[in-house]
Formats: structure tokens, sequence, C-alpha cells
């Protein structure tokens, strides 16, 4: 349980379905990337309030890379708009300097069955990117 889980019920779901998945991916993640450190996360952030939007994810961080190239390759679900109508966005994304998307899901409003359909294919994305080490061309 995280501190997440007293608040909106899109939120709880998501926690409750997402952090479960994303933990039992690792093990994968970590035998097809072994140079890579990932783990699972889940934050709140926003600018009327601390809990207006929530990230949930997997983490890739890659180790010793040049200044020019990213060192993270992230899966991340966010939740946005609470107090209105809530969005969701599912994408692979590269740190700085790059912020490169890899690949993303497109999911209407808060359709939590197109979410669950999207993350096979985006923890396959997230893989072969941590495997690849670096953003495609």
């Amino acid at each position: 349980m995280t501190v997440l889980v007293h608040t909106h019920p899109l939120v709880r779901q998501l926690e409750n379905d997402l952090l479960p998945l994303f933990r039992a991916a690792l093990p994968q993640l970590a035998a097809s990337a072994p140079q890579v450190l990932a783990s699972v996360f889940a934050f709140s952030s926003g600018t009327a309030s601390a809990f207006q939007d929530y990230h949930f994810g997997i983490s890739c961080l890659l180790g010793e890379m040049p200044d020019d190239q990213p060192e993270e390759v992230a899966l991340l679900v966010s939740i946005t708009g609470l107090d209105a109508s809530a969005l969701l966005s599912a994408k692979v994304v590269w740190g700085q300097p790059s912020g490169r998307v890899e690949t993303q899901a497109e999911l209407p409003a808060a359709d939590l069955p197109a979410l669950h359909a999207a993350l096979p294919g985006l923890l396959a994305a997230l893989r072969t990117a941590a495997q690849r080490g670096q953003p495609g061309v």
C-alpha cells in the first residue's frame, strides 16, 4: 500500500491494478536487460494541488551514459483532471536530454479496459528500449 491509497476511486483502482502488474514485470525485464536497474514508481503532482495528477510506472536506469544520452527509459501511465473528466495516458518515454517517446497508447478518456489491452505492448516496448540502451532512430 502506498500513500496514494486514500484518494480518488479511479486512482485507487489504477494503483491496485498497475503496481502489482509492474512489480511482476521486473524479473522478466531484469532477465532481458541485466545492465538496467528497474523499479516501480507511483507519485502525485499538480499545479493547483499536489494531488491533481497521478503517475505510475517502471523506471529503467541505464547506468553511466554520455552527457548527450538519456540515463533512463520509463513506462509511464498518467491520469490527469480528476476534478473534471479524467484523462489517461500511457507511453514509453526516454529521459532527458532526449525526451523521445518510443510508443504511446491511444486511450479514450478514463478507459481502463483500453489501458489493460495496451499494457502488454507497452511492456514489450520498454523491454526492447532497455535492451537497446538508447533511443531508436
